[in-house]
């Protein structure tokens, strides 16, 4: 059975923005439509109130939703606990998680990434999408899906299927982004050794998804500085994170940065 796309709001206009995002990438990939809203705990106590407001944020972000398309299924609910907890729940179920990147109690006019946003991308048990950056690159003007490659853990299969499937979905180019050091001495052989590295993680996507024009580009210099540039040119900026249960941070330091402030909106993809 074909898992939802799920996507979470609280009403905040970010979140709505990833209510926008997530329908039109369920109609993409031929999915229904999960909006969740996991309401705050609130001081006001009278009977029911939380519960009206709760359905009439999914309401809204519903009829939003369907006006996306004709041809979406939607289904919207609300759901009780922590925000964050819910969606990485409600990620068990779904081919995709999205998020906005802050919501009503995190400021929105902030660029950094509220605390259900990051979670949400640190422990989701499918791809999850934060939908953040400039309007032209939220809403996919760009034509280009960048690919990140980190420098300590490059291996990325499951990102770049994710990349390339993306890319032909929207018929659009693919770029990988690798960053070397740049430092004096053997930086030719660094360089070639991550050539190599990067070539072999492309290869089973290159050969699922001939038709997309893929663009390599390496850059000397610091991975998150490499990725945040590429940002700006790119509809959607994929990362790869470790997979559930390994030892260490699941993104690492240049991933967690590049979600602070990236340009666009940012896809990160667990390894297998």
């Amino acid at each position: 059975m074909d898992l939802p796309v799920v996507v979470g709001t609280d009403g905040s206009r970010a979140s709505l923005e990833a209510v926008d995002w997530a329908a039109d990438a369920a109609v993409r990939r031929g999915l229904s439509l999960r909006i969740v809203h996991a309401p705050p705990p609130s001081r006001d106590t009278r009977p029911g109130r939380s519960s009206a407001r709760a359905e009439e944020i999914c309401a809204g972000a519903a009829d939003r939703a369907a006006l996306r398309s004709s041809r979406l299924k939607v289904e919207a609910e609300p759901l009780w606990g922590e925000p964050a907890l819910a969606l990485l729940e409600a990620s068990h179920g779904a081919s995709l998680v999205v998020v906005g990147h802050r919501g009503l109690r995190g400021g929105a006019s902030s660029p950094l990434l509220g605390s259900v946003a990051t979670g949400v991308v640190a422990h989701a048990h499918c791809p999850a999408v934060v939908v953040r950056g400039r309007p032209d690159n939220i809403a996919g003007r760009k034509h280009r899906i960048t690919l990140g490659f980190g420098r300590r853990h490059p291996e990325g299969t499951a990102a770049a299927e994710f990349a390339f499937a993306e890319a032909a979905l929207r018929r659009c180019e693919a770029e990988a982004v690798f960053a070397w050091s740049g430092a004096d001495g053997g930086r030719d052989d660094e360089r070639l050794r991550r050539e190599r590295t990067v070539d072999a993680a492309l290869r089973a996507a290159v050969r699922i998804h001939p038709g997309v024009p893929l663009l390599s580009h390496p850059v000397a210099g610091p991975t998150h500085t490499a990725l945040l540039r590429a940002s700006a040119d790119a509809d959607l900026l994929v990362l790869s994170a470790r997979p559930h249960g390994s030892p260490g941070p699941r993104l690492g330091t240049a991933n967690g940065t590049v979600l602070q402030h990236a340009y666009c909106p940012v896809a990160v993809v667990p390894r297998w």
